[in-house]
């Protein structure tokens, strides 16, 4: 027992208050405040009122945030303004993280993982009334939402991979599962003979068009609606970019017997995914994500590169090589079994 219980005590209260910060953020990014903040300090009346959000109820949020250097308050003059760190949750930031604390997800169906401790099974359908991937197809706006959340995520992990690897100087690239196009902009920027094809959802394809746009690369991208259990179009070199985890052991294996069908035999696979530890204890990182795995989606967790073998050679692929990237992200090499 430790001898300074009142120590212990202090630190589970201040684990218990850190849920309602992590709540208090998401709320108010979902709200639109760190945007309406802006970087000089503002009245929080005026904030509530441009928001539609009520006045005193915001100020307390604003003031507990404030607490935990994440916002300015200042009770003498009711203005609330932003910190570095909250800066991070504007959309016009280079790196913004809006998009990621905005979206449905862990923070919402968290409260059900006494369910999914019990049976296994994912947290979404005590939560949300039905599977995750369903709940956004029928809500736009959060599908919305949820891609830009992807989207920030691979600027952060995925991004930093690119230069690590070579890639077809002339030949063509699919993305599958690509979202709006972040990771294969970049090989197209990397590489400018090369030339991409994108397949998602055809509700993300608008988005995707505008952004390969933006990018420079539209020219020589095309989009295609799709999903992961269909063949995509022929190519040199396909893509996965934290797509497999989301699955369980037989969806990875569909997913990649879908690519490998209608693939030339010189046709290569790159996977963009974390890696656990073959041997030890994962990092605190790894499991939080490998949690989140598995309140989301059904099967879902993060996987050993043993694994990933096994797995690549059931579903018509030879493994190659692991290129290490950056924590939390590497790159899995594969070329189609004979």
């Amino acid at each position: 027992m430790s001898e300074e219980p009142i120590a212990d005590v202090a630190a589970l209260f201040d684990l218990y208050q850190q849920g309602i910060v992590f709540h208090c953020v998401c709320a108010v990014t979902r709200l639109g405040i760190p945007d309406a903040l802006d970087h000089e300090p503002r009245e929080v009346a005026r904030v509530a009122a441009e928001t539609g959000c009520d006045e005193d109820a915001l100020r307390r949020v604003l003031r507990l945030l404030a607490g935990h250097s994440l916002l300015t308050y200042d009770p003498e003059r009711d203005l609330a303004g932003l910190t570095a760190r909250s800066e991070l949750l504007q959309g016009r930031h280079a790196m913004s993280l809006r998009a990621t604390f905005a979206t449905l997800g862990i923070s919402d169906v968290a409260h059900a993982l006494t369910e999914t401790v019990r049976t296994g099974r994912p947290a979404t359908v005590p939560a949300l009334g039905t599977g995750f991937w369903e709940y956004l197809a029928e809500r736009p706006e959060q599908q919305t939402v949820f891609s830009e959340a992807m989207a920030e995520q691979a600027r952060l992990l995925s991004l930093p991979c690119v230069h690590l690897v070579d890639w077809p100087p002339a030949g063509t690239v699919v993305d599958v599962g690509g979202g709006i196009g972040v990771l294969l902009a970049a090989v197209l920027q990397e590489e400018p003979g090369a030339r991409g094809i994108l397949v998602d959802q055809p509700q993300v394809l608008d988005r995707a068009r505008s952004f390969l746009k933006d990018e420079g690369v539209a020219d020589r991208c095309a989009v295609r609606a799709g999903n992961l259990f269909e063949p995509p179009p022929p190519a040199d070199m396909y893509l996965l970019s934290r797509v497999l985890h989301d699955w369980d052991d037989d969806g990875v294996v569909r997913i990649l017997a879908a690519i490998s069908r209608d693939a030339d035999a010189a046709a290569r696979l790159r996977i963009f995914e974390d890696l656990l530890p073959e041997r030890g204890s994962p990092a605190p990182a790894q499991n939080w994500s490998d949690l989140v795995m598995m309140a989301l989606y059904d099967g879902a967790r993060e996987r050993t590169l043993t694994q990933y073998r096994a797995l690549l050679e059931r579903g018509g692929w030879t493994f190659d090589r692991v290129v290490h990237g950056p924590p939390g992200m590497n790159v899995i090499e594969a070329t189609r079994a004979g």
